[in-house]
């Protein structure tokens, strides 16, 4: 793993995350999956897997600050108290005194040779407001809201998504792709936070590689139509309910 994102994972605080710095420690010496990414910084962006946990640095225009997106186990599940998380299965933990725990995404920046600080309240927006009404007629269908995480090996965002089962009514205003999905809202690094943006440029939200021949943004998780990816300037910040 690159030796900085190695650094922030073994340094973050015992009482934020789930996995104690002795079982860190020794995982970032392993072998693991990790990719470099154009980003605002002098340095390349790296995206890093450890498992169920990752982290994305995002370098910003200051190069003496750098902000990681870490997703990891940082709420221990408590059956006992009833402590739960809408819609998330909480995922076994490989170390330490919780067994299992709910995975979520913080922000943390690093500032020269200081120690990792939580931005997350400051970096990262809430997901996105929905109306009573748009939230009873997802729950009829079955839907079920998705952070997509996966364009970060490519490009700067995420995207909120509500997912249906393949059996509930098709269609609608906020409808894309091929899979029975609506859009909510792309959630775009802007180079000091995340910004809610209603829609971006394809160069923002990268069509996944295809095989030689294969059409261009054709594969699983690209096929179908998309309104909210467009080849122009993105849209203002989202503020209200989509």
């Amino acid at each position: 793993m690159p030796a900085h994102l190695a650094a922030v994972l073994v340094a973050l605080p015992e009482q934020d995350i789930h996995l104690p710095r002795s079982w860190r420690e020794r995982e970032v010496r392993q072998k693991v999956w990790y990719k470099a990414v154009p980003g605002f910084g002098q340095r390349p962006d790296f995206i890093a897997r450890i498992g169920d946990v990752w982290l994305r640095s995002l370098e910003g225009r200051d190069p003496d600050s750098t902000f990681y997106l870490v997703s990891a186990p940082f709420l221990c599940s408590d059956p006992a108290t009833g402590r739960t998380v809408e819609a998330q299965e909480p995922v076994r933990v490989p170390a330490g005194d919780c067994r299992e725990a709910y995975v979520s995404q913080r922000v943390y920046q690093v500032r020269g040779d200081a120690a990792p600080m939580d931005v997350t309240a400051e970096a990262m927006p809430a997901m996105p407001q929905v109306t009573d009404a748009d939230r009873a007629r997802q729950l009829a269908r079955g839907g079920r809201v998705t952070l997509d995480h996966s364009k970060l090996q490519f490009g700067p965002a995420m995207r909120w998504f509500v997912q249906y089962p393949e059996t509930a009514q098709k269609g609608g205003p906020r409808a894309f792709s091929d899979w029975n999905r609506d859009h909510m809202a792309f959630v775009v690094w802007t180079g000091d936070r995340f910004e809610l943006r209603d829609k971006v440029p394809r160069s923002q939200w990268p069509c996944d590689p295809v095989a030689p021949g294969d059409r261009a943004c054709g594969g699983f998780p690209d096929s179908g139509p998309d309104l909210f990816v467009t080849a122009s300037a993105p849209a203002p910040v989202v503020t209200t309910s989509p």
